[in-house]
């Protein structure tokens, strides 16, 4: 039981500082300049709006790099798998939210579907290789 706690803990709170890191370094800025630039700055809020849904987002994606990266990753003492499997999961979730929008919404420009997409190949692989190589040393020891 304290492993399993351990396990979603650990990755929660990678993923929660990798991104919230990303953001404040890069991510925000370079969003709302390019949002800008495309005059589309008005259909995206600019405040937290649903502190609830960032949440939600932060345990699926937890649950998910859990039960399909890190499990059967640590299980394989397999690093490269927790690096590969995150890197699907990562483009898969982020892909699936940025694609959608540059297809359907007007003059939603390319380089936020990309950035996007990007946060999906860093968050993902980072939280799910840090969170199994951790477990994989603990069970070591």
């Amino acid at each position: 039981m304290k492993t399993t706690i351990l396990k979603y803990l650990s990755v929660f709170v990678v993923y929660f500082v990798v991104d919230v890191t990303y953001q404040f370094v890069f991510g925000m800025n370079f969003s709302q300049n390019i949002q800008e630039q495309a005059g589309i700055r008005e259909i995206f809020v600019t405040d937290i709006q649903n502190p609830l849904l960032i949440l939600i987002w932060f345990a699926l994606m937890t649950t998910a790099i859990v039960k399909l990266v890190v499990e059967p990753a640590v299980k394989a003492k397999d690093i490269k798998s927790a690096a590969l499997k995150g890197l699907l999961l990562g483009v898969t979730a982020y892909g699936t939210l940025a694609l959608p929008n540059g297809w359907s919404l007007a003059n939603y420009p390319l380089a936020l579907v990309i950035e996007v997409t990007m946060e999906g190949v860093l968050f993902a692989p980072i939280a799910s290789v840090v969170t199994t190589w951790w477990l994989i040393r603990k069970e070591e020891q």
